[in-house]
């Protein structure tokens, strides 16, 4: 807060009032407003996502997944052809195929799973820093309009009037 020149910051001399200076547009401050409420959790979009994202939301997670899984029943079904030809569907090799393939599949969609969210948390804390960072408004002191006072013009002029007529 910007305080006129021998007033101690922190106190509101007499004669003065604290005024808000917007800085920013109408359009910007929506935006702002708009971030700010999506970073806690109120916002739809993006913003709503990467909280999902962030937090581990499960339901996300898994539409995110779904095409992994469709392609694992793929892949799943091509090894089962291929030991099927030999008719070794019972065997030991084919578990450990089978195995493999689903270890690889579910540490392939941890370390995705891992990487959104630690992507997406840094994003959101990229977001709230620079938020904290502009102001929407600067609060300053502004010496208070002390309306018509007849008195004291008339004190300042009669004296000049007085020294005319005499």
């Amino acid at each position: 807060m910007t305080t006129p020149t021998g007033s101690t910051p922190g106190t509101q001399p007499a004669g003065y009032g604290v005024k808000s200076i917007p800085n920013m547009t109408p359009q910007m401050q929506k935006l702002y407003d708009a971030l700010l409420s999506g970073i806690s959790g109120g916002s739809t979009g993006g913003l709503d996502y990467l909280s999902k994202l962030a937090s581990g939301d499960e339901s996300t997670f898994n539409k995110l997944e779904a095409p992994a899984y469709e392609s694992f029943n793929k892949t799943l079904g091509q090894i089962g052809s291929r030991f099927s030809q030999y008719g070794a569907q019972n065997s030991s090799a084919f578990e450990n195929a089978v195995g493999g393939a689903g270890s690889e599949l579910a540490l392939g969609l941890q370390g995705q799973r891992n990487q959104l969210q630690t992507d997406a948390i840094n994003k959101l804390l990229g977001f709230s820093n620079q938020l904290l960072g502009h102001s929407p408004q600067e609060n300053v002191l502004q010496k208070e309009d002390q309306g018509f006072d007849f008195g004291s013009i008339l004190a300042k002029v009669l004296p000049q009037i007085l020294a005319a007529l005499l």
